[in-house]
C-alpha cells in the first residue's frame, strides 16, 4: 500500500521559488510601511505564508522578497519607461 502522507521530494523549480520567495530575512516587519492590499491578494499572501511556519516566514517578508525579484526583473523596463514618458525616477 502506497504511503498517502509522504511528502514529496520538491523539484528544482519548487526549490528555486521557496528558496527566492520564502526565505525570511527580516523576523519582524514592524518597521515597515503600511500599505494597502486588494482583500483575495491578502487572503491568498496570508495562506501561503501560513502553510511555510516551518520556515517562520513573515508576511512582511514574502511581500518585500516579491518586491525585490520584481525590481531586480523589471529595473531596466521601468527606468527605460520613466525615462521616456516622465523623467528618470533613479
Amino acid at each position: 500500500m502506497k504511503n498517502l502522507f509522504k511528502k514529496r521530494t520538491p523539484s528544482k523549480k519548487t526549490a528555486q521559488y521557496s528558496a527566492r520567495f520564502l526565505a525570511n530575512r527580516f523576523p519582524s516587519g514592524r518597521n515597515g510601511k503600511v500599505v494597502y492590499i486588494r482583500p483575495e491578494y491578502h487572503e491568498r499572501l496570508l495562506r501561503i505564508v501560513q502553510l511555510t511556519r516551518g520556515e517562520k516566514t513573515t508576511l512582511y517578508s514574502y511581500i518585500d522578497n516579491i518586491l525585490e525579484h520584481h525590481f531586480s526583473e523589471f529595473g531596466d523596463d521601468i527606468k527605460d519607461y520613466f525615462s521616456e514618458h516622465f523623467k528618470p525616477i533613479l
